[in-house]
């Protein structure tokens, strides 16, 4: 087979455009073969079994707790119990294995595709927290949809020139600042007792670290859902997860339920018990996959992943034991909260038990620095390059050339036509002023 390199030897890039195109299709070559390598990662890992090594083909059963161990017999599995996966099972070495939620690198890579920088468990129940963000490591605008699909019907609404609710929208939420940090978060049921749970997406917390709560406060908008509160006389702040204003819905997508992506049109699995709010009802075994956003930073000194995770303490998931018949809502007032961990089932202040639990997963900050260290210290090209690759890198650099100059040109026509004026205003209206000074400024 034609090497991707050999394969766009012909190109010879005379101009922005063209340089994009031969960026692009290496940059799409190399992100295929990543795809490729690490659907061929998952199925190497299934087929092989986890105690004797040797390859069992598609005939292996898998830990029915755990879903990350797999064996070619019986006896493999009890020895394997015996020595170490028994303890290792009970407190979730591995998660699950699937192509969607890869914390190992894979060979040829330094880092993985999905580095974990926050874990825990606690009865049964626990979870992995990674970055879902973008390849430049920017923060995310209220503006931009959570759902992909769905980018372009915003961004047409956003653009009419008589769409003033919008706009008014955008500068009361500071929505166009880049403030939301995207988290990949899997989920996990490995109860012994074999009960279900329920877990309530949207009433995840994230909190500040102590020191930099007033960073965090600093992006704060009008409607956001946040809580100040006091521990041990120091101030901290609970992230929830951030609204949508014109979806008028947590900003939280389940991307996949043991490992079959979720797909827009088709019934859902019965796991999900409401997608709009991510609630999910878990079996013993049974993992969600989740994408969900906070707002942590302020657009200005806070607006790079790293420096978001690096304000926060931990992540907070409330979940709950499940009898198969107790309405999800009334369970859901019961839940405990990163400000007030610790509530009786009436919340009258009595000492009986509260039946919800809150999974605490605390940032790991040299995970973090570690991980973002290239970005850190050598820029933004030196990150694409050892985390993503040559290609990708070139591809980058490429579009982001072709985007800035079709920002002159259209700047130049609208100096042009004399309409800089009223692109000035639009963008203040927006609470875009920076972008507005940097505008008239030219």
């Amino acid at each position: 087979m034609q090497s991707s390199r050999s394969r766009y030897n012909h190109i010879q890039p005379n101009s922005p455009m063209d340089m994009l195109m031969a960026s692009t299709q290496a940059g799409m070559a190399s992100m295929r073969r990543a795809i490729n390598q690490h659907k061929e990662d998952e199925r190497i890992t299934k087929s092989m079994c986890s105690y004797c090594g040797k390859d069992g083909g598609g005939s292996l059963k898998g830990c029915s707790r755990c879903k990350a161990a797999r064996y070619c017999n019986q006896e493999c599995q009890l020895a394997h119990f015996k020595a170490r996966h028994k303890r290792e099972c009970a407190n979730f070495a591995q998660p699950p294995t699937t192509s969607a939620f890869i914390t190992k690198a894979l060979p040829g890579e330094q880092y993985p595709q999905c580095p974990v920088f926050a874990q825990a468990h606690e009865d049964g129940v626990g979870c992995w927290v990674s970055v879902a963000g973008r390849i430049d490591c920017d923060l995310q605008p209220l503006t931009a949809s959570i759902d992909p699909l769905k980018q372009r019907t915003r961004q047409e609404k956003l653009m009419k020139d008589g769409d003033v609710a919008s706009r008014n929208t955008i500068r009361t939420h500071k929505a166009a600042a880049r403030s939301l940090l995207g988290l990949h978060v899997l989920v996990q049921n490995r109860r012994r007792d074999k009960e279900p749970v329920l877990l309530y997406a949207s009433r995840a917390q994230a909190v500040s670290q102590p020191s930099l709560t007033g960073a965090v406060l600093r992006g704060t908008a009008q409607g956001d859902n946040l809580v100040k509160f006091t521990k041990d006389k120091i101030s901290r702040a609970a992230i929830g997860v951030a609204d949508d204003p014109w979806d008028q819905a947590p900003r939280l997508e389940i991307k996949s339920i043991n490992g079959v992506e979720i797909k827009k049109g088709a019934p859902l699995p019965s796991q999900i018990q409401d997608d709009k709010t991510g609630t999910l009802l878990l079996n013993t075994g049974d993992y969600a996959i989740m994408h969900m956003q906070f707002r942590v930073g302020d657009g200005d000194n806070v607006s790079k992943d790293w420096e978001a995770l690096s304000c926060l303490e931990s992540l907070c998931f409330p979940w709950v034991s499940w009898d198969g018949s107790t309405p999800h809502a009334s369970l859901a007032s019961s839940l405990p909260t990163a400000q007030s961990p610790i509530l009786s089932a009436d919340n009258t202040g009595s000492s009986s038990a509260a039946p919800g639990h809150l999974l605490r997963a605390p940032i790991n900050q040299p995970m973090v620095r570690a991980h973002y260290k290239d970005f850190i210290e050598h820029g933004e090209e030196a990150y694409l390059r050892s985390h993503y690759g040559d290609a990708r890198a070139e591809m980058s650099r490429s579009a982001d050339g072709m985007m800035e100059m079709m920002s002159e040109l259209l700047l130049g026509q609208v100096a042009q036509a004399g309409n800089t004026d009223v692109l000035v205003q639009r963008l203040r209206d927006c609470g875009l002023a920076d972008l507005a000074d940097k505008v008239a400024a030219r």
